[in-house]
């Protein structure tokens, strides 16, 4: 792939993949703004370098203020019980239909 553009602080990039449409079909978004809270989500990621996990929670609130460790603050975050740890960041949060909804981006601890 091809990098288009990236945000270091948001641990965000846009890559440009050139495949055939029968191997690689893209994502249906879904509505964020619709989103309840007690709605099922589904994460996918890599967490811990396990390929391919999902893990399965609800929208626990939104509208959510995360702050990086780059010292940027992210606006209108979804929180969810679903588990997500590192490596989990850049992977897809679905709703029950498999739309995107977010992109994981952080764990939050007590401990850090």
């Amino acid at each position: 792939g091809i990098l288009i553009g990236a945000d270091r602080a948001k641990d965000l990039a846009v890559l440009k993949v050139d495949a055939p449409s029968d191997i690689l079909k893209p994502i249906i978004v879904g509505q964020s703004s619709a989103l309840k809270v007690g709605q099922q989500c589904l994460a996918i990621g890599n967490p811990f370098g396990f390929d391919h996990t999902l893990t399965v929670g609800v929208i626990s609130g939104l509208n959510r203020d995360i702050f990086s460790q780059a010292g940027v603050t992210i606006g209108g975050g979804i929180q969810t019980d679903a588990a997500i740890n590192p490596g989990n960041s850049g992977g897809p949060l679905l709703d029950s239909k498999g739309h995107m909804i977010g992109i994981n981006t952080a764990i939050f601890t007590q401990t850090g």
